[in-house]
């Protein structure tokens, strides 16, 4: 659009002008002139005439940047297409990927809808269509909906998290970014405890997938002293290799309920993590032997509302204490996503 550059003292006087002369666009916005100091810069339509030819003409684009991924796809498909189907509201960035839910209706457009995010985002390498997860492991169903030109369609990325880089497959590896604030809970809950105790902890993540809760442990000096790590997707083997990199660091694959058959490893622990929330509180017996007396569990368990009096007094009684359940978020119309963290005291 076209802009007349006038000084600043003028903009009012040139704004009424133009406006008695039909020459003012509705909506009209002045800006400031980057070039010239002191100047405004006052768009216009139409022909001028008389003393608004002395002033100088600019023509700047003003064409409001996209908002949305929508605002691409409503040029990408027709109209009648576009105004007729409810276009999904929710996406998730993982590293690289984009990964998004699509309902019988909205699949059939995938193509296109893939086709605006990566116009949308420009550093997006690929877009998925996320069918929800599957299997034991509890991985990504994913579908490809649309490449970036030249570039790789895996699933295989990095993202970061917490200023940590942390390597990832969403379609191999379970992979939540909903609970970045618990880790960041995790690292305060290591620093406390370890200077309560005045030393490195030793550390026990049965149920690590990639890695997440212990990667930005490691990057406090002298925080983490033995470390084991374990899941039973072997999936995860490589990606814990990739992204714990600890001189102590024990990496295995079995099933966690396993480990308290291992002498070497009964009561070793400092710090105990419990992240398997539909299990967390019937697995927790059978790994509270690896935990230290005056070591800390700390778990996360999806609760029904229903069960949440009976899960306090399960823990307190496994505890031999009071443990305080605290509700994080909703999981379901029914259930919450909980937190504990209890000392081990017998």
């Amino acid at each position: 659009m076209q802009h007349l550059s006038v000084p600043s003292a003028e903009t009012e006087k040139i704004l009424q002008t133009l406006q008695s002369g039909g020459n003012l666009p509705e909506s009209a916005r002045v800006i400031t002139n980057p070039d010239e100091p002191g100047h405004r810069l006052i768009p216009f339509i139409g022909i001028l005439a008389g003393d608004l030819l002395e002033y100088q003409v600019h023509e700047i684009d003003t064409k409001p940047s996209p908002k949305s991924y929508r605002d691409h796809l409503q040029h990408i498909l027709p109209v009648e297409i576009f105004e007729s189907i409810d276009w999904p509201t929710r996406h998730e960035f993982i590293g690289d990927l984009i990964l998004i839910k699509l309902d019988e209706m909205q699949r059939q457009y995938g193509t296109e809808i893939a086709q605006a995010f990566l116009h949308q985002h420009t550093r997006v390498r690929a877009v998925f269509e996320d069918r929800g997860v599957t299997g034991q492991f509890r991985v990504r169903d994913l579908f490809l909906l649309g490449v970036r030109n030249g570039e790789n369609p895996t699933t295989h990325t990095f993202l970061t998290e917490g200023g940590h880089k942390i390597a990832v497959d969403p379609s191999k590896v379970y992979y939540s970014s909903r609970l970045s604030t618990e880790r960041e809970g995790t690292l305060d809950c290591a620093r406390r405890l370890s200077v309560e105790l005045g030393r490195p902890l030793s550390i026990c993540d049965p149920y690590a997938g990639v890695g997440p809760s212990i990667v930005p442990l490691l990057s406090e000096p002298d925080l983490v002293g033995e470390l084991f790590v374990n899941d039973m997707n072997p999936a995860t083997t490589d990606f814990l290799k990739m992204n714990i990199k600890h001189p102590n660091v024990t990496i295995e694959c079995t099933d966690a309920r396993q480990l308290k058959q291992r002498d070497e490893l009964s009561e070793s622990f400092d710090l105990l993590l419990m992240n398997i929330p539909h299990d967390t509180i019937s697995h927790l017996p059978e790994l509270l032997p690896l935990l230290r007396k005056g070591g800390i569990v700390r778990g996360w368990a999806v609760i029904e509302n229903s069960d949440f009096e009976s899960a306090s007094n399960y823990l307190t009684q496994i505890l031999g204490h009071n443990v305080n359940i605290e509700i994080r978020r909703s999981y379901s119309a029914t259930a919450n996503l909980c937190r504990f963290e209890a000392k081990k005291t017998d």
